[in-house]
This record gives C-alpha cells, sequence and structure tokens, in this order.
C-alpha cells in the first residue's frame, strides 16, 4: 500500500499536470465537498429526521412506541456495530463503503414513504418502527467508515472548523425546509403531507452522497496488519474487546460519553408526545420551532467550532451539557405550544457543542489504522445507552406524567454531565 506522503505528493503532481498551479488542491476540494454534502442532507434533518416521530404520535402511538424510534435502531446496533466495524477496516476504499453502504441505509427513507398506500393507518406505525430498526444494519458499516473518511478527507488542523461549518450549514438548510415542510404539513391531507416530506428527504439524501462520493482519500491501511479471511469478521469480536479496553483513554471516553448519552437519551420519545397531546401544537408550529432550534445549532456550530480549540473540548462539553440538561425541564415549564420557540434555543446552541465536542474526543480516543473498529466499538455502547435510556423515559411518564418526567431528566442530565470530568483536559486540544 503507498504511503500517506506518498500519495500526497502523487496527487498533487496530477493535479498541477492536469489544472497547472493554480489549481485547487485535494484538499480545499474535499473540504468544498463535505460543506456542500452537509447542506444536501440538511432537506432530510429537516424532514424525516424531525418529523418522523411527530409522524408516528400522529397516528396514535403510545409513547413507548414511540421510544422505539430510538430504541430499535440502538439495539439492532448493539448487535451490528462491531461486525460492521470490522468489515469497514478491512476495505481500502472507505469512501466507495460510505456511500454504498448509505444508499442502503436511506432506501428506508423511501419505504416509509410509501409505506401508507399498501398498509392500513393502525399497522404503519409499527411498521415505520421495524423499518427504522433495520437501518441499523448499513449503518453499522456507514458509521464507521464515515468516522475513518472524515479523519484522512482533511488536515486535523482544519477539522473542527470544517464540523462546525458543515454540520452549520445542514442546519442552516434543515432550519428553512422545516418551516416550509410546516405549511406543507397544515395545508396538505394526513398522511400525504408526512409521504411527500418523506420523498423529499430521501431524494435530497441521495444528492447528498453524490458529494460524498466525489472525496478523494489515500487507501486506508488497518493497524492489525494480519491480513486476515473476511471469514473470520465475527470470529474477531472477542478480540475487539480486548484491544477496547485495553487503551484506558478510550475506556474513559466510553464512560463518560455513555452516562451522559444514557441521560440525553431519556426523553427522546416524551417530546412529540407532550408537543402533540400536552400543549396541542399544530405542525406549522412544530416546523417553525424546528426552524428556531435549527437556526441556533448554526449559530452553536459556528461559535463552539471556533471556540473549542481555546477553552478546550472538555469545558467545552461540560458548559454545553448543563445547559442541554435545561431543555427538558423548560419545556415541561412552558405554559403554551408558542414557547415551544424560545426553548428550542437552548437546544441548539448547547447540542452543538455537544456534537462537536464528542466527535473530536471520540477521534482522539482512536488508535491510528483502528478508527473503523474504534468508531464502531464507541457506537455500541452509545447504542446500549439509546436503547435504554427512552425506555427509561417512557417508564417515567407511564408512572407519572409527561411533564413531572420531563423535570426529573432534566436534573439526571444535568448530574451525567459530572462524567465528562474523565475526559482529557487541555493536553488533547494542544496535542
Amino acid at each position: 500500500m503507498p504511503s500517506t506522503d506518498s500519495f500526497r505528493l502523487a496527487r498533487s503532481r496530477l493535479t498541477r499536470t492536469i489544472f497547472g498551479h493554480a489549481a485547487e488542491s485535494l484538499d480545499d476540494r474535499n473540504y468544498r465537498n463535505l460543506l456542500i454534502s452537509g447542506a444536501w442532507f440538511g432537506p432530510a434533518e429537516g424532514g424525516l429526521f424531525n418529523f418522523l416521530s411527530v409522524f408516528v404520535a400522529r397516528l396514535g402511538a403510545s409513547p413507548t412506541l414511540v421510544s422505539l424510534l430510538t430504541a430499535g435502531p440502538s439495539l439492532v446496533g448493539i448487535f451490528s456495530y462491531l461486525p460492521g466495524g470490522a468489515y469497514a477496516e478491512r476495505r481500502a476504499d472507505q469512501v466507495r463503503l460510505v456511500v454504498w453502504a448509505g444508499f442502503l441505509a436511506r432506501l428506508s427513507y423511501l419505504l416509509i414513504a410509501l409505506l401508507p398506500f399498501f398498509l392500513p393507518p393502525e399497522q404503519v406505525a409499527l411498521a415505520i418502527v421495524l423499518i427504522w430498526s433495520l437501518t441499523a444494519i448499513p449503518n453499522a458499516v456507514h458509521v464507521p467508515a464515515w468516522t475513518a473518511m472524515m479523519q484522512r478527507a482533511v488536515p486535523p488542523a482544519r477539522r473542527a472548523k470544517l464540523n462546525g461549518s458543515r454540520w452549520g450549514l445542514m442546519s442552516l438548510v434543515a432550519s428553512i425546509t422545516m418551516a416550509v415542510y410546516g405549511v406543507m404539513l397544515n395545508r396538505m391531507d394526513f398522511p400525504i403531507g408526512y409521504q411527500i416530506v418523506f420523498m423529499i428527504s430521501f431524494l435530497a439524501a441521495m444528492v447528498n452522497l453524490y458529494y460524498f462520493s466525489r472525496i478523494v482519500i489515500p487507501p486506508f491501511v488497518s493497524g492489525r496488519g494480519d491480513g486476515a479471511a473476511l471469514g473470520s469478521i465475527f470470529a474477531e469480536v472477542p478480540g475487539l474487546f480486548r484491544s477496547y479496553f485495553a487503551s484506558r483513554t478510550f475506556v474513559r471516553f466510553l464512560i463518560s460519553s455513555g452516562i451522559f448519552r444514557l441521560a440525553l437519551a431519556m426523553p427522546v420519545g416524551l417530546f412529540s408526545i407532550y408537543w402533540v397531546n400536552d400543549l396541542k401544537a399544530t405542525d406549522a408550529l412544530i416546523g417553525l420551532r424546528g426552524t428556531t432550534g435549527y437556526i441556533a445549532l448554526v449559530v452553536g456550530y459556528f461559535f463552539w467550532g471556533r471556540t473549542a480549540n481555546r477553552i478546550g473540548h472538555r469545558r467545552m462539553l461540560i458548559i454545553c451539557g448543563l445547559g442541554q440538561a435545561c431543555y427538558p425541564a423548560l419545556t415541561a415549564l412552558a405554559p403554551s405550544a408558542f414557547w415551544l420557540l424560545p426553548v428550542a434555543v437552548v437546544w441548539g446552541l448547547t447540542l452543538a457543542g455537544i456534537d462537536l465536542g464528542l466527535f473530536d474526543m471520540l477521534l482522539a480516543a482512536c488508535p491510528e489504522g483502528r478508527q473503523p473498529t474504534f468508531a464502531a466499538g464507541s457506537a455500541v455502547f452509545a447504542s446500549i445507552a439509546v436503547t435504554i435510556g427512552p425506555l427509561i423515559g417512557a417508564a417515567l411518564a407511564q408512572g407519572w406524567n409527561t411533564r413531572m418526567a420531563l423535570f426529573v431528566i432534566g436534573g439526571m442530565q444535568a448530574a451525567s454531565t459530572l462524567a465528562f470530568l474523565l475526559l482529557p483536559g487541555r493536553d488533547h486540544d494542544s496535542a
């Protein structure tokens, strides 16, 4: 396999030969394509990802069934991420793997959009949960390969700025599309409006994958170097756990992020139920709430993307974690649906710092050449937390009520930020 340095020298010569000295560098082209890909995922983020739980709630689903939209994929992910990561680590062309695994996962958007044509309304919600849960299988390959691709697509010094800009651009597009979707859904018959939103989400996600396919990175070389046959992927799983626990840095990341993600996942199935049943929010207002939150997310990504290295990722995570803990409590305090708008600002500003901080800490905790399998290991432990969390939230809501459950969960989220003290401090950022 060619080394990274020889690959960069060869691509530099090829670029100069074809385009001349003023040609755009490959790092710059990767940066640009990643930004554009983020923008094209905005319609899907603002559409299917934000309105799917609302759709299931309007179909009359229980809090437990709505919570399974999050817990179901995570449960499947527990068993699929390790073999998926081991498979991804054996592939030299990580970009191709990202595109094909992503395509298989995003076919679910199309299937969900078509379900109401083939099933009676009382069966649609359960079918959506089953299809959405099965997307964890291709995602078990897509996510580790995507992590490895992002590690090599741009230099480390540009990564925080890229992620802040990319996710900010995605959130900006999502905020605009959510407002449009909300108006559409208010004016169209149920469920055809939701079907159109989910179809648009699918088409935009396909364009997103096209721009991913334009990324150019050196061939991936596994840090294992054992050349094992593909047939032994499942036999490797016990050895993967041993390699995870041999890295103290990775173990500390798993513990701290796992505790926080468990608390963060608890209310995910309750928000839509509370908006629809308690506050009687319309689709237009839910769309406007999403627009407000995603505008705040845009500001947060740009702000924290430029602040992270100055204050340190651990401090940023603690600050944003405490701010995010206010979100479920403030939602429960809302006297009417209108108050969901300012509360969404808190969600967006703080979630941006959490996304950036956890992603950079994960990359720092992954040994070189083992990014796919270590990212898969992180996804397994995150999946365990995200499987259990929503079910705990649903149980709290059924034991008390949705409003009281949101209050209690807010306190639990605040306490969970103490786990971030296990993460490395400023030494990580200077490194």
